[in-house]
């Protein structure tokens, strides 16, 4: 492997709170491995301690500290200090992740004149500016060993790209906001570096053009795999978009999206194939993720992928570095242990990959709203139709037949089986510790298989159901979810707070969460309440019908990516646009689409009834139907049927529902008649 001069880096405490112990070995990891660059990420996603805000102490906008816990900020100043100085003084060079836009929860209300006449914030406000400038003053005057910050414009309070009514349109809001940061951070001479994070390539483009407008000096760490951290992720295309910066790779090595540490992983063939490629963009350097929610690799079997990177970084053998990793951890039976970690790649991509399809939630076992708006229900269908163009569908993907995704995950379980077997066999040979971490991962990707199978069959025999009403099918389903349970309790038995499928996703190992359980349940009444409404809209003598949020939803919906949500309650199914979660958080409520492909009669009056509800105080909700945009505005009581009409010569047209209040509206079902 070419050796050439690089940045080596690794990102850590991914997205947690710092803790000195975990945090400090990471810094002698990183001089001992000769590691140039090391990011700390931190709880991004906690809106108290997360970004540069949670542990920053403001000055002049000090009355905004009320907002954090400051605790936690004095314990990062001392902590993150000690660590940044020891890595700066061995040459290491330190940033520190953070989101934009991100302001404090009552800012509006201090400043109510920073919004616009739609109540959103107006991001060119001077004041907003001046708020920007401080806090980055502010950061780099508490932590002066760090020297830089990473950049990521998503996953906010204010959703920048999503405001409405803005002075400026989308691509001229990400420079603004990024030159913002960009000149303050180069005035006290530190360094900002860009991460796109987009999930659709219009948004890639046009933050990279923003990004070059800017600086053409400025780095873009992006991906190597395209739109998100998924096994099934071709190469990162996007890379061709990066014209003239630097281009700086980020790697996920621990598997994120593929077990999170608690499965078994060897990653040599993902890693040396992604590292392959990007070295021919001759990027500036490379910086892999190491750990993930808590968990990290080192002293366990994982570690290996952090050997084998740490080879690609260093143009050394990876094969070399890889069977010394297992001769130092497993001496007298390194091929043994190497052997059985050798097909884990492989087992994985059966399990949590359907045909090539990302088939999970975050890699964990999904819930059923993830089943829903992930197609899991669709792609079992006899005719599939899946119309939405989303990160996670790969291109062109054929399901093939139903018999050929029972034999994939059929034979999952089998090699995860004989995998485990193998494992047990090392009982007493190898050290207790060793063998407990071995064990530990084999039975979880023994019972994982097991549950995956299970569910596949779960959602074939829900979709069988309504495609022939053949009640021996309802029969099977329900035999599949006591099957489910029984295997669910006998891992949850065996492997206590280390089973996997209880697992959360910032709360691993927990045993909490219960997802299956909660799976089991809601697809029992998400099943009940869809025969139900089904048969009560099969007797209307109507033209077509949508279940919304069922099953059997159907009708080349398509949405925007990850911002529709789906509820299964006593009696009844819905969809919402956006997230009712993303309510408590983000101080701008008014993203989130979806729309249908609906059957209607040409050249005669269509009756389009929509059954409505809201989560707030009032209905309200944009629907465009075939172009034409109504507005329900009403207040809320209830569900409630909106009947509106189409007039044309089409015999399908498109429906789409549109978010643009606080007030969340949930869309039960549609008729046409």
């Amino acid at each position: 492997m070419e050796k050439r001069d690089m940045i080596r880096g690794i990102s850590v405490c991914n997205p947690v709170d710092v803790k000195e112990d975990y945090f400090l070995f990471t810094i002698d990891y990183a001089i001992e491995k000769k590691i140039t660059h090391v990011q700390l990420i931190g709880p991004i996603h906690d809106y108290v301690k997360g970004n540069i805000d949670g542990m920053t102490p403001y000055r002049k906008y000090s009355q905004f500290n009320d907002e954090k816990d400051m605790d936690y900020v004095n314990y990062c100043l001392d902590v993150v200090n000690k660590g940044c100085k020891k890595a700066s003084e061995a040459g290491i060079k330190m940033y520190f992740w953070h989101h934009e836009l991100d302001l404090p929860s009552s800012f509006a209300e201090v400043y109510p004149e920073v919004k616009n006449e739609t109540d959103d914030i107006e991001v060119t406000h001077p004041l907003v500016k001046d708020f920007l400038e401080n806090r980055i003053e502010d950061f780099f005057a508490a932590y002066p060993y760090m020297h830089g910050i990473i950049l990521t414009l998503h996953e906010t309070k204010v959703p920048l790209l999503k405001l409405k009514n803005q002075k400026l349109d989308k691509i001229e809001r990400v420079k603004y906001v990024t030159q913002i940061l960009h000149d303050t951070c180069k005035k006290l001479g530190k360094e900002l570096i860009v991460r796109p994070f987009a999930s659709l390539e219009e948004d890639y483009v046009m933050m990279t053009k923003a990004y070059e407008s800017i600086s053409t000096e400025m780095m873009i760490m992006d991906k190597w795999t395209q739109f998100d951290w998924s096994l099934c992720m071709p190469h990162n295309q996007f890379y061709n978009k990066i014209k003239n910066n630097p281009l700086f790779v980020e790697a996920d090595i621990f598997g994120e999206f593929f077990g999170k540490g608690m499965l078994p992983l060897m990653l040599k063939k993902h890693i040396t194939d992604k590292f392959a490629y990007c070295e021919g963009f001759k990027p500036a350097g490379y910086v892999a993720r190491i750990d993930r929610a808590g968990r990290d690799p080192f002293g366990k079997v994982n570690q290996v992928n952090i050997d084998i990177m740490n080879a690609c970084m260093q143009g050394e053998d990876v094969d070399a570095a890889a069977d010394k990793f297992f001769e130092e951890r497993y001496p007298g039976y390194a091929k043994e242990v190497a052997s059985i970690m050798e097909n884990t790649e492989e087992i994985l991509k059966k399990i949590i990959y359907l045909k090539g399809y990302y088939y999970s939630e975050l890699s964990m076992f999904p819930h059923i709203n993830h089943s829903k708006n992930h197609f899991y229900f669709e792609m079992m269908k006899k005719d599939y139709d899946i119309a939405s163009n989303e990160w996670f569908i790969p291109k062109n993907w054929d399901r093939g037949t139903i018999e050929s995704i029972i034999e994939e995950k059929a034979t999952a379980v089998k090699m995860s089986e004989e995998a485990y077997n193998k494992v047990l066999a090392l009982e007493g040979k190898i050290g207790k510790t060793e063998y407990e971490d071995l064990w530990r991962k084999f039975a979880n990707l023994k019972y994982v298989s097991l549950m995956w199978e299970k569910m596949t069959s779960i959602f074939i025999n829900y979709v069988r159901f309504f495609e022939t009403r053949d009640e021996k099918y309802e029969a099977v389903l329900e035999n599949l979810l006591a099957e489910m349970d029984r295997i669910d309790n006998e891992g949850a038995k065996l492997l206590g707070a280390d089973y996997y499928c209880n697992a959360a996703n910032n709360d691993l190992a927990s045993g909490r969460s219960e997802r299956a359980k909660k799976f089991i349940r809601h697809i029992k009444q998400s099943f009940a309440n869809e025969k139900a409404i089904t048969e009560k809209l099969e007797a209307e003598d109507l033209t077509d019908f949508i279940v919304c949020g069922g099953g059997m939803e159907g009708h080349r919906l398509q949405k925007e990516v990850n911002f529709s949500d789906t509820y299964v309650e006593e009696d009844t199914i819905f969809r919402i646009p956006g997230t009712y979660r993303g309510a408590g958080f983000s101080t701008v409520n008014t993203h989130g689409w979806f729309s249908y492909e609906i059957k209607v009669k040409p050249n005669t009056e269509n009756k389009i009834k929509v059954a409505l509800s809201s989560m707030g105080d009032s209905i309200d909700i944009k629907v465009n139907i075939d172009g034409t945009e109504y507005t329900v505005n009403e207040k809320a009581d209830g569900m409630k049927e909106f009947e509106f009409t189409y007039t044309g010569d089409k015999d399908a047209i498109r429906i789409r529902f549109d978010r643009f209040t606080g007030n969340t509206p949930c869309v039960h079902w549609i008729t046409v008649k």
